[in-house]
């Protein structure tokens, strides 16, 4: 047996399908809270991009437990951002400032952060291995147990950074 169906009928069958097919769009937004900037519960983790970076500096500046793997967040002013236990492996902060920045148990692994002022940054227990240094500034940053690039710049170099402000020239 088939059932007849009238065009008023099919008409808003047709308006249904297009209802439906909107809701799909609006779900498919953001997956963290824009005022907050922490993931939305139930949503699995993904890594965040340089626009959601934006966002979250223009509300709460906190990045901490977030993923930012292999984002650019090239010359951008993150000054006194929390990034504790974050990843940002392979992340691109060349020439951005990152003065009073917490880094604490965060992985900056390979991490790009060439000509960034690290002034009074927060880097204990951070994983900055392979990380490209070169231009960078440390002076008074807390570099206590981060595992730090030795095998591409001098340890020495990175203290007298540290201590004295300089840059780091390798």
């Amino acid at each position: 047996m088939t059932k007849k169906v009238n065009k008023r009928e099919l008409d808003d069958l047709d308006d249904d399908v297009f209802e439906e097919e909107d809701d799909e769009d609006l779900s498919s937004g953001p997956l963290f809270d824009p005022v907050s900037g922490m993931p939305i519960e139930g949503e699995k983790p993904r890594t965040f991009s340089r626009k959601e970076a934006i966002d979250i500096l223009q509300t709460t500046r906190d990045f901490s437990g977030l993923d930012f793997r292999k984002a650019n967040l090239a010359k951008l002013d993150f000054s006194n951002c929390n990034f504790q236990t974050s990843n940002l492996s392979y992340a691109n902060f060349k020439d951005s400032n990152l003065e009073g920045c917490n880094f604490a148990n965060c992985s900056l692994w390979n991490a790009n952060l060439e000509g960034v002022n690290l002034t009074r940054a927060n880097l204990e227990d951070a994983d900055l291995d392979y990380t490209k240094l070169r231009g960078a500034c440390l002076f008074r940053a807390n570099v206590r147990r981060a595992t730090l690039p030795t095998d591409l710049i001098p340890r020495d170099e990175i203290m007298r950074s540290v201590n004295e402000g300089t840059r780091i020239s390798r």
